[in-house]
């Protein structure tokens, strides 16, 4: 059974959400996930708006202890040489 949160709240964890970038962001998210909505990334995306995979992987992380590397280097336009 999911706990009411009010929207202040809610509004807050976006927030932080906003401003936490790579694994931090995912380790955050997934303590949210188990502490406010049940270990469910469904819930959690539904009420937050945020990815359901970012969320999951960040549970994945937090169960496991084993941190995904980012691969923020291969996003975006690629630099002509």
């Amino acid at each position: 059974m999911p706990i009411y949160l009010a929207p202040e709240v809610l509004s807050s964890f976006n927030s932080a959400l906003c401003k936490l970038t790579g694994h931090i962001r995912r380790a955050y998210a997934a303590e949210l996930c188990e502490q406010y909505f049940e270990s469910s990334s469904r819930i959690m995306e539904r009420r937050l708006k945020v990815s359901r995979e970012m969320v999951e992987l960040g549970l994945h992380e937090r169960r496991s202890g084993i941190r995904c590397i980012d691969n923020y280097e291969a996003r975006g336009t690629k630099k002509k040489k």
